[in-house]
């Protein structure tokens, strides 16, 4: 399927979710994928047998030793965008943000990977190109200003020449995605209604660290 002709009735209602701890993603990004245990990869090899659509959803913080976690209620589904098998048989894949959604149920079936019934009709806008743009140009300046200070001062790195280059959502939701936040602050970004929204929080969690590490750095001094 293209990814371009994609909409709310074609996209499957019952989703195998891949659970990763502290690791969001969004529509219009890029999440790599290195699958080496057998019920991932088994997941792989079905989705890429019949619709590549893959969800990402977090487990829940309080029972991750459990054999079937909880998940937190929202996620993201994706759709495979490239994949290899490497000699060791693990998959390194793409999978590229299509629309969130909300897990309404688990679904039992014969597999090791768990599947989920899910709705994405909360979060319909994902698929407008509208929307991704209505945010204004001082606003991405102001924020990529303030992740340089945070990163600068927390010894990060990244390829902000690529980063600078993007569409506002895909900035906002890039930096969300690579800032090293905890689980709960991620899923705050993640469940954000609206770009503007995601864009604030993003700003004052940022503004946070900031503060925090600079108050700590004069508790030091004194």
């Amino acid at each position: 399927m293209n990814k371009n002709k994609i909409n709310l009735e074609n996209i499957p209602q019952e989703i195998p979710i891949f659970p990763l701890s502290n690791a969001i993603f969004f529509p219009n990004t890029v999440m790599p994928l290195n699958i080496f245990e057998p019920r991932y990869k088994q997941m792989i090899e079905d989705a890429l047998d019949k619709n590549k659509f893959i969800g990402m959803a977090q487990p829940n913080l309080q029972n991750l030793q459990s054999e079937k976690p909880d998940l937190f209620n929202i996620g993201c589904v994706g759709m495979i965008s490239k994949h290899n098998k490497t000699s060791q048989g693990t998959y390194l894949v793409n999978l590229e943000g299509v629309v969130r959604f909300k897990v309404i149920k688990e679904v039992e079936n014969k597999k090791m990977y768990r599947t989920f019934r899910v709705s994405y009709t909360e979060f319909s806008d994902d698929l407008d190109e509208k929307v991704k743009k209505e945010i204004d140009d001082q606003s991405l300046l102001e924020l990529i200003d303030k992740t340089k200070k945070f990163f600068k001062m927390f010894q990060l790195s990244t390829d902000w020449s690529v980063i600078e280059k993007v569409e506002p959502s895909q900035l906002i939701n890039s930096l969300a995605m690579i800032c090293p936040f905890t689980s709960g602050e991620k899923q705050r970004l993640l469940e954000t209604s609206s770009l503007q929204e995601r864009n604030s929080i993003l700003n004052q969690i940022i503004n946070f660290y900031i503060l925090g590490n600079t108050t700590d750095s004069h508790k030091k001094i004194h």
